[in-house]
């Protein structure tokens, strides 16, 4: 007997039960399953549909409702079938067995494999994901009532099938695709079903490739998107973890990227353990897949990410007595992601700036070159809008355009060429250049060649002052006058108040927020409403906030957050050349005077060199030969870049 996932089903089922909207959440959709009703709502669903579709018998598994081929992916991927074990391993109606049978003869009967349905029920993505929905199916239902043995025998030679649709569809494409690590997660374990032993090293294999392949050296799936990196991740840790488990030699490449990997997306996730809306992504609690991998990996750091993830999804792998190793607090919480082109700031213990100027990635990647999000004291604050749709809509475009991101815009052009909802050409060319992410001052800056069409080039420079402020630095460099639009997104609960085009206040309903300060010469802002997305097909709003203003060869904004700890002052002043006693270009300069309670800084920013007037300069009473640099009163000056 192959060992799968669960030894005690009924101790699980019991662990389940003890909180109270586990079973109510079961029930609604087994019940609605009964009837051939179907929503996809679990937590990891890829393609999330609350509105019910219901199917007539035999169903017509490649129906596609709303236009959207993705509900009929998503149906395909027989969730249901889970709801309906756990139902009947809960609560022993008999009804709920008998639907899970109905429903898997009523697929395997009158809808085999076809060349017209290999693009939809049988599309091979979903042939590899839903073999674990049928194992742990199996499980939950063997300690109670197990399954007739026709209806094994008959998902014995499913498997079979899937075993040969599977080995025959591996190309260039699936190698680097999520897919391929997708697909030979349910390559493996259908083989270790049917004792397939070349099935299970063929799989092993090419899913050590794969991650190879797949995971850069800082752990971030080159796809760049929270989400589906998760999905990769979760098929090559239950791969190791079932592979282990039966026995089968794991190479240890294999294991390497997977631990690498692990730790790249627990490093990337907010401080509540949810996901950024970066890329292709959902908000999604992932506690439960870093404590997962904190076990298997036997890691204390991934234990950490891992606090509050002993959920259902964990116990659905390990014994309810499995402990996490002990927690290892990260030597660093800030980290710079060189190779994709990411990077996460600490600020103190309560904020949080995600900036990406990096890799495209595939077609779940978006144009969000020099985006960044703001987390303050538990809440978002600036974010991306997420995904919404994966048809070519206008709302597909509109989130995953560049004014879906906290970017610049020039010429209300985007920064590179959407042809339809995956494809792009004219690659925005990413130019990451500066990360300094350890101490209380950090800096990054990085520009991007998207816009040489239009004769410009935007650079985007942050520094974070200590946990007080975050200073964002907006040049522009252009051959000919352009205009220029930078955004910023809000998440949806935040309330945007402006006073004039100086400031904007974005509070929270639990009464905190922060305060943007805007410097540019000429310089307008607008409110308006953007599309926006925390799950997909569940469409909101983000309040936004957009500054204009005109470039004629060289622009600077300066975009100053106070995050509101204590009473704050924020003033511009010069940046002096001493040899000259001129002041410098405010296009091509920026002193500020930052005070916060009893804290007072000096910070000091030139966009480039300029030789005229000398090199030393001044600022406030601050001297220094450096591009970037700042002092708090009564310590040393820092040079962030010279």
């Amino acid at each position: 007997m192959k060992h799968f996932y669960l030894d005690d089903t009924k101790g699980f089922i019991r662990h389940c039960q003890e909180d109270p909207s586990w079973q109510s959440r079961i029930l609604a959709t087994a019940d609605a399953a009964l009837n051939n009703t179907f929503t996809f709502t679990d937590k990891y669903e890829m393609e999330r549909c609350t509105r019910p579709v219901t199917l007539s018998s035999p169903i017509d598994w490649d129906h596609i409702p709303f236009g959207d081929n993705e509900w009929c992916f998503a149906l395909n991927r027989h969730t249901f079938l889970l709801a309906l074990a756990k139902a009947y391993a809960s609560s022993h109606e008999e009804k709920y067995r008998q639907a899970w049978i109905r429903l898997f003869e009523d697929f395997y009967r009158n809808n085999p494999p076809t060349e017209g349905n290999r693009n939809l029920s049988w599309r091979s993505l979903e042939c590899g994901i839903r073999i674990e929905n049928y194992i742990r199916s199996w499980e939950l239902m063997r300690d109670s009532s197990p399954l007739p043995d026709y209806v094994v025998s008959d998902m014995t030679d499913f498997f079979r099938e899937h075993i040969r649709l599977l080995k025959d569809t591996h190309t260039a494409f699936h190698r680097l695709s999520n897919w391929g690590v997708l697909q030979d997660h349910g390559l493996l374990l259908a083989s270790l079903w049917c004792d397939d032993e070349e099935g299970q090293k063929l799989a092993l294999e090419r899913l050590d490739e794969e991650m190879m392949l797949q995971t850069l050296p800082d752990g971030v799936h080159w796809e760049q998107s929270t989400m589906y990196q998760a999905e990769v991740l979760h098929a090559a840790m239950d791969s190791i973890l079932v592979a282990g488990r039966n026995g089968l030699s794991i190479p240890q490449r294999l294991v390497d990227n997977a631990h690498n990997m692990a730790l790249g997306l627990a490093r990337m996730l907010r401080p509540d353990g949810y996901s950024h809306l970066f890329g292709d992504s959902d908000e999604i609690d992932m506690r439960d897949m870093m404590a997962r991998a904190a076990v298997i990996f036997e890691d204390g750091e991934l234990a950490h990410y891992g606090k509050g993830g002993l959920v259902e999804d964990f116990y659905a792998s390990f014994p309810l007595d499995q402990k996490l190793p002990a927690d290892r607090h990260p030597s660093e919480r800030s980290h710079y992601f060189k190779d994709s082109g990411n990077a996460i700031l600490q600020l103190g213990d309560e904020d949080e700036v995600r900036f990406h100027c990096g890799l495209y990635g595939s077609g779940h990647g978006h144009f969000d070159q020099l985006h960044f999000d703001l987390w303050h004291k538990g809440t978002v604050i600036l974010t991306d809008c997420g995904r919404y749709t994966y048809t070519d809509s206008g709302e597909r475009y509109k989130t995953k355009g560049s004014r879906g991101h906290n970017t610049i815009l020039i010429n209300g052009r985007e920064m590179a060429t959407m042809l339809d909802s995956w494809g792009v050409e004219d690659f925005a060319e990413p130019l990451f250049t500066d990360a300094r992410v350890e101490g209380p001052y950090k800096f990054l800056s990085a520009a991007h060649l998207g816009y040489m069409k239009e004769g410009a080039i935007p650079r985007r420079s942050i520094v974070t002052v200590a946990d007080d402020f975050v200073v964002i630095f907006d040049q522009v460099v252009s051959s000919r006058p352009c205009d220029v639009e930078t955004i910023f997104h809000c998440d949806d609960a935040v309330e945007l108040d402006f006073s004039g085009d100086e400031i904007a206040f974005l509070s929270t309903p639990d009464g905190e927020g922060v305060d943007m300060l805007f410097f540019g010469a000429g310089l307008e802002t607008e409110r308006i409403q953007w599309p926006m997305a925390k799950r997909y097909n569940e469409l909101i709003s983000s309040p936004t906030i957009v500054t204009r203003r005109r470039c004629e060869g060289m622009m600077l904004n300066v975009t100053v957050i106070a995050l509101r700890n204590e009473a704050y002052r924020v003033d511009r002043i010069p940046v002096v050349k001493i040899l000259s006693s001129s002041s410098m270009d405010e296009e091509k300069s920026c002193g500020l005077s930052l005070e916060c309670g009893d804290r007072r800084y000096t910070l000091s920013f030139i966009a480039q060199e300029v030789p005229t007037g000398g090199f030393l300069v001044r600022c406030g009473e601050c001297e220094c030969y450096a591009r970037v640099f700042i002092q708090k009163e009564g310590e040393d000056l820092t040079v962030l870049k010279y």
